[in-house]
């Protein structure tokens, strides 16, 4: 099943425990600043959100899992993988509370999501998507060895959000 770790962190599954902890990471507008419009989740949403990453991993495993701080064992945000619209790719994202922005969370999960994605799923090819204003992931993504490949709509990524206008990053396996 889905569980990364790293120094620092812990990547799992969600539990119906950790349910108040992901819908406050929602409700905090800087941290949804390039998410979601912005917006907190409703609570049909967080339902949503809890189905997919569950069959996510029963099916795939892959998760956008909770990031565990080790030191403390709170959630700290969300990371992991998971497909990318209908494109039959892979992506790879990450949330953070505002308290532990500018740790190197982001990098440290981010590479972990990206190692399952290469080294223990095989794929040949890892993607991020990022909102066009969102210079801290564009500059995460540019650490773990991403490249832009082109700025990218919902639609041609047959993504559940047709409106989104995003940067596309890609590494391939091969990269060294």
């Amino acid at each position: 099943m889905f569980g990364l770790e790293t120094e620092r962190l812990i990547l799992r599954p969600w539990t119906p425990e950790d349910r108040p902890a992901f819908t406050a990471l929602t409700y905090d507008p800087e941290v949804m600043r390039y998410v979601h419009r912005g917006e907190p989740y409703t609570e049909a949403e967080v339902d949503e959100w809890f189905s997919r990453q569950e069959r996510q991993v029963r099916e795939l495993d892959v998760c956008m899992g909770a990031m565990i701080e080790k030191a403390t064992g709170k959630i700290v945000g969300i990371a992991g993988t998971q497909p990318l619209g209908t494109t039959g790719a892979l992506e790879i994202g990450w949330w953070l509370a505002r308290d532990v922005w500018g740790r190197g969370y982001a990098t440290e999960a981010g590479g972990a999501a990206m190692r399952h994605v290469l080294e223990t799923l095989k794929h040949p090819r890892v993607l991020a998507i990022i909102d066009l204003q969102n210079e801290p992931s564009k500059a995460v993504a540019r650490r773990l060895g991403m490249t832009f490949d082109r700025t990218v709509t919902g639609v041609e990524l047959g993504h559940r959000r047709p409106e989104i206008v995003v940067d596309l990053f890609f590494r391939n396996a091969a990269q060294p």
